[in-house]
């Protein structure tokens, strides 16, 4: 009883901040009100008066921010919120956070590919970048004003990015999203090693749980796209997938790149651990199945284990889950749409 009781006080502290945090998120309510806003200007005046984005706003002037702007502040929210954490958090707590930076890491990378494969040289981490060269070996600056892909390789010697890059330089006809499935791959299969490595008790099953889930339907909705819109052979199907199994095992894995329609492929989907996500798949809304099915996991994480970083993971995804319902918002302005079809898109 004694180290529960010590274990449940190690996180009352950190729980605590968070759940302040948490109740200055984005709300239903708000959301209907943004979807009645006419433009990115009336988008940021509302937030600007908003007790999440009032601190990060309140140096800017919504009449001078274009759209493109307002999507970087978003960013750089999430990006503030985690450093709050971070910095409030403990040496094993900070375990569990340091995990969580490497996404951030991988997709400020992949920011920097397109940024290449667009032509556009602005990478903007504002507030969150003395934490993050603090944390990083990556120079964002030199990667954002890459021309090219040979150049922006160039530019992460000395990182454990540089061989993985070069290795994908050397094969044919590579695109962005070559890069960017490979990276991705990169960062999964590594933090599902590190895991065991550096996450004890609580905080390893947590993690291990929402993490298997989360490679298991991306690995899922991989193979779905790939039949149902790409219409790829199994080889290159596989040469996308991430190289690890939770509850969908590799025969299964296997079994479901080899089926030969989408009502096969379907059929097997019911005799595993994600039967649930049958009528999705039918109604062609996996994406939606996945976000579902993440939350609810978050949500029993949290629940289940109070002595853990699983309130502040959760947390942290419902920011970054924030962050795109505003940037969805924003695009949902720019191309007129009624308020009631706004609210659609951002909720979908």
């Amino acid at each position: 009883m004694g180290v529960i009781m010590n274990n449940l006080l190690s996180y009352s502290g950190i729980n605590t901040k968070v759940r302040a945090m948490d109740s200055n998120l984005i709300s239903a309510d708000d959301y209907r009100k943004i979807a009645n806003l006419e433009s990115t200007v009336d988008v940021i005046a509302f937030l600007k008066n908003h007790p999440g984005y009032r601190e990060i706003l309140d140096s800017f002037d919504e009449r001078a921010l274009h759209r493109g702007d307002a999507e970087r502040i978003f960013i750089n929210g999430l990006y503030l919120d985690y450093a709050k954490i971070y910095r409030f958090a403990n040496i094993t707590q900070r375990r569990v956070l340091d995990l969580i930076f490497f996404r951030y890491e991988v997709n400020i990378l992949k920011s920097c590919i397109r940024l290449v494969y667009n032509a556009q040289d602005t990478y903007d981490l504002s507030i969150f970048s003395s934490f993050f060269s603090m944390h990083s070996d990556i120079n964002v600056t030199a990667l954002a004003a890459s021309h090219t892909m040979d150049e922006y390789i160039n530019n992460l010697k000395g990182t454990e990015y540089y061989p993985m890059f070069v290795r994908i330089q050397n094969s044919s006809h590579v695109t962005s999203f070559d890069y960017e499935m490979q990276l991705d791959i990169y960062y999964f299969q590594k933090s599902w090693k590190l895991k065991d490595k550096y996450l004890k008790g609580n905080n390893n099953k947590v993690f291990t749980r929402r993490f298997g889930i989360e490679i298991d339907l991306l690995n899922i909705m991989w193979i779905f796209r790939s039949k149902r819109v790409y219409d790829m052979n199994s080889g290159d199907i596989f040469a996308y997938m991430i190289p690890v199994n939770y509850k969908l095992s590799k025969d299964q894995m296997i079994r479901l790149v080899g089926s030969n329609s989408i009502d096969e492929f379907i059929a097997i989907i019911k005799t595993t651990y994600y039967k649930a996500l049958y009528q999705d798949l039918v109604d062609d809304n996996v994406e939606l199945a996945y976000e579902n099915m993440l939350t609810k996991v978050y949500k029993e994480n949290k629940a289940k284990y109070p002595a853990s970083m699983a309130t502040a993971a959760f947390y942290l995804y419902q920011k970054d889950t924030e962050r795109m319902r505003l940037t969805t918002a924003l695009e949902c302005i720019r191309y007129g749409l009624e308020p009631q079809d706004k609210l659609k898109y951002i909720f979908q």
